[in-house]
């Protein structure tokens, strides 16, 4: 009789156990970034992945972007670069849709014909129609 009262107690803990860890972990899932790792590279292989990591550039180079995709149904962003610190009024260029790359990533490419002002320079990517930057990224282009 002993036995069949403590599995009438222990079922329901269980339930409500895993039911909280669930809710909690969907929570996290939903909630986390859903596009994370952003770099600046001076280039990116042939899958796409960046090569050359680095923060600081000349005004000749090509700039890379690139920001590994953390949720599998994400398939386009919108990259918005900047010249100074990350705010919308120095906004100089919007991307408005760079897609998932074989190697899981979005990249884009800053490219200025006359060359790069010396100077502090940021991007954000955006989940396509959202407003919430996913993630950042800062540079400098020094000669």
């Amino acid at each position: 009789m002993k036995e069949l009262d403590l599995k009438k107690i222990l079922a329901p803990i269980l339930i409500v156990i895993v039911l909280v860890a669930g809710a909690f972990f969907g929570y996290e899932y939903v909630t986390e970034p859903k596009i994370v790792e952003g770099v600046m590279s001076k280039s990116i292989d042939d899958k796409g992945n960046p090569v050359e990591v680095t923060t600081t550039f000349s005004p000749e180079d090509t700039v890379y972007f690139s920001a590994k995709r953390n949720r599998f149904w994400i398939r386009n962003a919108q990259v918005v670069w900047y010249k100074g610190e990350i705010s919308s009024k120095n906004r100089f260029l919007v991307e408005e849709k760079v897609g998932v790359n074989k190697a899981g990533y979005f990249s884009a490419e800053l490219s200025v014909p006359e060359g790069l002002e010396e100077g502090h320079y940021g991007v954000t990517i955006y989940v396509d129609g959202s407003k919430i930057i996913e993630t950042k990224a800062e540079f400098d282009v020094e000669k």
